[in-house]
């Protein structure tokens, strides 16, 4: 009996070994790590495939499931209860996430990984305090960035126009901006043969906020629960948007249509004024119609008397809040975010980098590229962070404004009317917002 007793308690033991597979069916191997999967809702042209599997040969007990970046899905993933580990975000509407109470606070493991004074200050737009955007816990960090204020122009278009070319190191008044767009604008038997100016959807907000802050104010009310349209300043920017549209032809709109995003109009010499950032240089790079030294890059267009820029997008990755494979997500999240990847995008010169280590990166080879990073680097002191209420998804605002000005454009409704309807629109979205949270 003893024996019996004996042999019992060498097997428990045994059993309880660590390493040890007993049964065939067992969920892994004798001495080898169990595969974790985490979920990952990522953009596949800026993380293609080739990223995700290179990740995957350095960590083979981790396997990346992907999901293609959408926002109703995401929604439907997390109202489901499978949410992504790994979610794609613009940091201009972080705060509304972080109410929401998805994503992770990663303060800790990024104090523990990188030098924080490394980072760009453009990295604050990942920080909230629940009050305001730029101080607080960090939720992510941008994979790449512009100063989306300033604009690229075509001086051949500004030659034919007669116009002079803006300087490099002092900006425009709104006032001749304003004249400059116009005077290059073409249009001929009711259509537009280039456009003025072109402009990026994801940046539509920056374009109000960073022009209201040259003036010291905001877009929405004090409490952030209203568009604030009372203001005339901000009543006359969405004016000038209009006008720009109905008056001058400067930009595509309904009445205007244009056949492709502004991009592969610029490099055929469609539009004159590209309202972007350095992130845009590749596309000048890859033109045909342009030449790269026809191509100027000049400091953001002031509204008000105080010099400023900004970036309006801010896009990287996040975390979510209660995922069950924190470890996994983070080693992927700082192989994309703060490893070889983030040198090769750097390297691509598509943006700038998160960190200030990673400046010399960016491509230098030709002519272009040294004067667009120069550019760069003189707008640098005088970035902020724009703020965004939380109550409000980043693409409402461009939302809004194109579905009830479009029938003002037409003719079917007055501009006055048209904007009161945009921020009843607006307005109801944050009160929904606010009762629901």
């Amino acid at each position: 009996m003893k024996s019996l007793r004996r042999v019992l308690i060498i097997t428990a033991l045994f059993l309880l070994l660590p390493g040890i597979a007993v049964f065939s069916g067992g969920t892994k191997e004798a001495g080898k790590q169990a595969t974790v999967t985490i979920t990952l809702m990522r953009d596949a042209a800026e993380m293609p495939d080739e990223v995700i599997a290179a990740f995957e040969a350095k960590n083979p007990n981790i396997k990346v499931n992907v999901v293609e970046n959408d926002f109703t899905k995401l929604m439907t993933m997390i109202a489901g209860g499978n949410p992504p580990d790994i979610f794609r975000v613009n940091a201009i509407g972080l705060p509304y996430w972080i109410r929401k109470n998805m994503l992770k606070d990663i303060t800790a493991e990024l104090t523990k990984t990188i030098d924080i004074n490394d980072l760009f200050p453009v990295n604050n737009m990942y920080r909230f305090d629940g009050k305001m955007q730029g101080v607080g816990p960090y939720y992510g960090l941008v994979k790449d960035w512009s100063l989306d204020y300033m604009y690229y122009y075509n001086k051949d278009a500004l030659d034919e126009a007669g116009v002079p070319y803006p300087s490099d190191d002092t900006p425009l008044s709104y006032a001749a901006f304003t004249d400059l767009i116009n005077k290059v604008t073409v249009y001929k038997n009711n259509k537009a043969e280039r456009y003025g100016f072109g402009y990026t959807d994801d940046e539509f907000n920056g374009y109000f906020l960073t022009m209201l802050a040259s003036k010291g104010k905001w877009l929405f009310t004090p409490d952030g629960t209203k568009l604030n349209i009372a203001d005339p300043d901000v009543y006359a920017l969405f004016k000038w948007w209009f006008d720009e549209a109905k008056i001058h032809h400067a930009m595509h709109n309904p009445l205007d249509p244009a056949p492709d995003w502004d991009g592969p109009l610029f490099q055929a010499g469609r539009v004159a004024v590209q309202w972007d950032g350095y992130w845009f240089g590749p596309i000048v790079n890859e033109a045909t119609n342009v030449s790269p030294d026809r191509v100027g890059f000049a400091p953001a267009p002031m509204f008000g008397t105080k010099r400023v820029n900004a970036t309006g997008g801010g896009t990287g990755y996040v975390i979510y809040k209660n995922t069950k494979n924190f470890d996994a997500a983070w080693k992927f999240w700082s192989y994309y975010m703060l490893e070889d990847e983030a040198v090769a995008r750097a390297k691509s010169g598509w943006g700038l980098p998160a960190f200030k280590s990673m400046l010399k990166y960016c491509p230098q080879e030709t002519a272009f590229d040294k004067y667009r990073l120069a550019q760069v680097n003189k707008e640098l002191p005088y970035q902020i962070i724009l703020q965004f209420p939380s109550y409000l998804r980043e693409t409402a605002l461009i939302s809004a404004f194109n579905q009830q000005m479009e029938p003002a454009l037409k003719g079917v409704v007055d501009f006055d009317t048209a904007l009161k309807k945009m921020a009843d629109q607006i307005d109801g979205i944050i009160k929904q917002e606010m009762e629901t949270k």
